[in-house]
């Protein structure tokens, strides 16, 4: 651990890097192939963030390295990326990297070699904290050839081993379809463990970018649904019964598609998007913002993100 701890320090000094952690309201973007700027991807950063997001994720770090977006931003000189992250600091947003993706599925790799890589890659490359974006799980949340316990105990070792080298300065979120929450010892998806009620209780993980889409067409889709009872078929994972389970109310994040081509269904209109968001904030004290997958064209954005977080 003290090896591990100089080798982090050490990252920190040759990146010269300040970090920054934003604040709720979250204002989330993923950031991965599309309309990126592949000559000067700072650029497209600082366009996503003057398009109103305090949250830009760059995806992917899969297990094997970066692509994408993520592969693009490292390809920078030093001074370039320093340049776009004090100018991202100053607009009060942060970078992060996504670990994972749908195309990705991490779980035969060591969860501490692959924590703390990516974390490494993260303050190595001036961002601000590690997203992970793990999917491809089974009923139980179980991943391939894992038992329920065993697939918990994994990303809770991914997630605590990005911790000891990101610190308490930078951010750790991950970004769970809604069914991926449960009651423990309940019947939800999840079975009894509560899946990532299980894992909230024995990481740090500061906010959850959760997935209300893709999961059909009668999930998710108004304010009963989607904050206070769910669709029968992914029972108790509104964003209220999230809360009941034991997941704090200011880290559940309301992800939702930009565009109905961003997502097979769950999409709504950002008027209505801002409806629930404006009976929630009244009814529940919830305040913790948005996700949206994914950019894009940068004015269709800003309306977006503008109009869904309208007070």
């Amino acid at each position: 651990m003290q090896k591990l701890l100089l080798a982090t320090l050490l990252l920190s000094c040759i990146a010269g890097i300040v970090s920054f952690k934003a604040t709720p309201p979250y204002k989330v973007i993923y950031v991965d192939w599309r309309n990126v700027n592949y000559n000067n991807p700072g650029q497209t950063i600082l366009g996503a963030v003057d398009a109103g997001f305090n949250v830009v994720i760059l995806a992917f770090y899969l297990t094997g390295g970066p692509t994408d977006m993520a592969q693009v931003w490292g390809g920078l000189d030093n001074a370039s990326q320093a340049s776009v992250m004090q100018q991202v600091h100053a607009k009060g947003a942060m970078v992060m990297v996504a670990q994972g993706g749908a195309t990705d599925s991490p779980y035969s790799a060591n969860p501490t070699d692959l924590g703390t890589r990516v974390a490494q890659w993260a303050i190595a490359n001036h961002l601000d904290g590690v997203d992970f974006d793990l999917e491809n799980l089974s009923p139980g949340f179980a991943a391939w050839g894992m038992s329920d316990a065993q697939t918990i105990q994994w990303f809770v070792e991914v997630t605590n081993a990005s911790r000891a080298v990101l610190g308490s300065t930078r951010a750790i979120s991950h970004a769970p379809q809604a069914p991926y929450f449960g009651p423990k010892g309940g019947n939800a998806w999840t079975g009894p463990t509560g899946g990532y009620t299980s894992i909230e209780q024995q990481t740090d993980i500061d906010f959850y970018n959760v997935q209300f889409y893709n999961q059909g067409a009668q999930c998710y889709t108004d304010y009963a649904g989607t904050f206070q009872t769910s669709c029968s078929t992914f029972p108790s994972t509104s964003v209220g019964e999230i809360v009941a389970a034991g997941v704090p109310l200011h880290k559940i994040v309301l992800g939702k598609p930009v565009t109905g081509s961003d997502a097979s269904n769950g999409y709504l209109e950002a008027s209505a998007i801002n409806a629930m968001i404006k009976t929630a904030r009244t009814e529940m004290g919830w305040n913790a913002g948005i996700m949206g997958w994914q950019w894009g064209d940068p004015q269709t954005l800003s309306t977006w993100v503008q109009t869904c977080m309208a007070e």
